[in-house]
């Protein structure tokens, strides 16, 4: 009586099973190592990427904002996400140097500091309002003159520019140097806004 031979496959393990495995595994590994990649980024990236890409503030109880740059004669409207239904309160630190409405309306008045406090039952947030200025916004002069424009609000450096240096040439320290007959655009980037003075030059 002849012995009837098993096939060969069924002992052996899957090939299609040996191919799949490794990828899989590896699929995994790669989804992980983005998670920690993604999560290194966030706490340990700028202010920008995480104001505008990860907001924890989209949260019920937080504010829109916690920190802004306003220039002079500038609004904004601060609230508070999540209390809808509920009686909010707002108040300046220095109405002299930002003021803030019944609804939120925040408006820049002079350079300097404030804070807006937002109340909502036994809550109290805090936002930072600074507000940045220039000591001139329309400058004459004549060809040879010299005058050093400042930024007040904030102790920190700003970035000049001229918009037509063979007119009005300004220097690093803001310094404005006219040149030429004409007109130019002096301006200066302060934590991200601009400020600008119209020099003319007789």
């Amino acid at each position: 009586m002849k012995k009837i031979k098993k096939p060969f496959f069924r002992n052996k393990p899957d090939q299609k099973s040996k191919l799949i495995l490794p990828y899989f595994c590896k699929g995994i590994i790669i989804v992980l190592a983005i998670i920690l990649v993604f999560d290194f980024i966030i706490t340990h990236s700028s202010i920008n990427f995480r104001k505008y890409w990860y907001r924890p503030n989209l949260i019920a109880g937080h504010l829109n904002k916690y920190d802004v740059v306003m220039i002079k004669g500038e609004e904004f409207h601060l609230f508070l996400y999540g209390f809808h239904n509920k009686w909010v309160s707002y108040s300046s630190s220095n109405f002299r140097v930002a003021g803030v409405n019944m609804f939120g309306k925040v408006r820049a008045y002079q350079p300097g500091k404030a804070f807006i406090k937002v109340k909502s039952g036994e809550k109290e947030y805090k936002c930072r309002v600074r507000v940045v200025d220039i000591n001139k916004e329309k400058l004459s002069l004549r060809v040879g003159e010299r005058y050093r424009l400042k930024t007040r609000g904030i102790a920190s450096i700003p970035k000049w520019r001229s918009s037509n240096p063979k007119v009005a040439r300004v220097s690093m320290f803001g310094t404005v140097k006219a040149k030429a007959k004409g007109k130019a655009t002096i301006t200066a980037t302060v934590k991200g806004r601009t400020l600008k003075c119209l020099v003319v030059v007789k």
